[in-house]
């Protein structure tokens, strides 16, 4: 029984593992040959204000924001996706590549029905930069409707 409880715990560890590696095979495949980066050439995403507040809201409400990057590399940058981590936050992102010294956005809209309290949400955009994760986040408080 334990030997059984232990394989199925080995197993379950080696399916995220798998997983992860094939989001970064993925985000890698995506990228074109003359944007893949090397040691000496790579864009970086460096993001004005990675975590932000957004203050209070009443639930039900929604709330925007923008987060504004420069590619401080020496390589075009690419976005290849932008992941939440809800549903209840929805990106839309820059979908030109951004030359070097150039800017782009990813903006966001946190919707707060069904939710409520101190909340913080976490935004990765996978780019090929290195690493290919890139996260920002925010953080809200929802207060109930009255």
């Amino acid at each position: 029984m334990r030997t059984t409880l232990l394989l199925f715990c080995f197993l379950g560890i080696l399916s995220c593992t798998n997983q992860q590696k094939e989001a970064n095979n993925a985000t890698e495949n995506a990228i074109p040959a003359a944007l893949k980066p090397s040691a000496e050439k790579h864009p970086i995403l460096k993001v004005d204000n990675p975590y932000v507040s957004l203050g209070r809201l009443v639930e039900g409400d929604s709330v925007f924001h923008t987060f504004n990057f420069k590619n401080t590399g020496n390589l075009p940058l690419k976005i290849i996706s932008v992941n939440a981590s809800c549903g209840c936050t929805t990106p839309k992102w820059s979908t030109d590549v951004i030359q070097p010294g150039k800017k782009g956005f990813i903006r966001v809209k946190f919707d707060s029905k069904g939710k409520e309290g101190k909340l913080q949400k976490t935004i990765t955009a996978y780019c090929n930069t290195l690493p290919a994760e890139n996260r920002m986040a925010f953080k809200v408080e929802v207060v109930p409707k009255k």
